[in-house]
């Protein structure tokens, strides 16, 4: 039985091996992010890297970006979860060098798989970077949040958008994902959220998982980082790196600060 917590980088003890490293602005960061269990870079001039200094006073962040690519990734893995009914996690987000001008730029940031395919969807939830779209979200940086659901007029996604709350700077995304049938499968969102707190606040937004999502059993692995980018996020940012750190997964406790 895995601990409750799975996997938390900002913690001193994995500091050496990866990111969100405490201490120092000026950390001598390692080349990898060896505390994951993989890291996957390709398609074009992608890179993945741990730079200095890091997102909230910590010594090191990682940097991803994609190259002109429709298949780029840089991106690490985490396979600690083992079907997890149950998940919650937390990561800082950083789009300053990512532009949101020129239509609806896609790529996933964040994506959680389960462990077989249902609906023909592997993904339980993905986390999507957007730029420019209508609505009334008709400019800047955006998220579209999006969780898979037993709803075939949906094409079995439920989903929704929101803006970045920090535009050039960083961002506290955190989830709370719940596995089940029709009523009790939810995806409840924080975005910048008080970490000093001793329990959660109430979310930014719920999705509801519209006939459940018991079909995908639950969580498996968790990839962070840029992937997969449309042509429009191509044109606007090939290249560009986004920043990530401080990553924490739990079965189901309050991550805090």
């Amino acid at each position: 039985m895995k601990s409750m917590q799975m996997k938390a980088l900002s913690l001193a003890v994995l500091a050496l091996a990866g990111f969100g490293m405490a201490g120092s602005a000026f950390a001598v960061c390692p080349a990898t992010a060896s505390a994951w269990s993989a890291t996957s870079v390709g398609g074009g001039t992608s890179a993945l890297a741990i730079v200095s200094p890091g997102l909230a006073g910590t010594g090191c962040k990682m940097s991803s970006a994609l190259g002109n690519n429709g298949a780029a990734h840089a991106q690490v893995r985490d396979d600690s979860p083992t079907g997890e009914t149950h998940y919650r996690a937390r990561f800082l987000f950083d789009p300053t060098n990512l532009t949101g001008s020129g239509g609806t730029n896609q790529a996933p940031i964040f994506l959680i798989n389960s462990n077989a395919v249902h609906d023909n969807i592997l993904n339980m939830v993905k986390f999507q970077f957007l730029g420019t779209g209508g609505g009334t979200l008709t400019s800047g940086k955006r998220l579209a949040i999006i969780a898979a659901c037993e709803n075939a007029a949906s094409q079995f996604k439920c989903q929704t958008v929101v803006p970045l709350p920090v535009q050039q700077g960083v961002n506290r995304i955190e989830i709370d994902l719940v596995t089940g049938a029709s009523g009790t499968g939810s995806l409840r969102y924080w975005l910048n959220d008080d970490v000093t707190a001793t329990s959660d606040g109430s979310p930014d937004g719920t999705i509801a998982i519209t006939g459940g999502n018991a079909g995908w059993v639950g969580v498996e692995t968790v990839f962070l980082g840029m992937t997969s980018p449309s042509t429009l996020y191509r044109t606007n940012n090939t290249d560009a790196a986004a920043f990530f750190d401080e990553f924490d997964s739990r079965r189901q406790t309050f991550i805090g600060n």
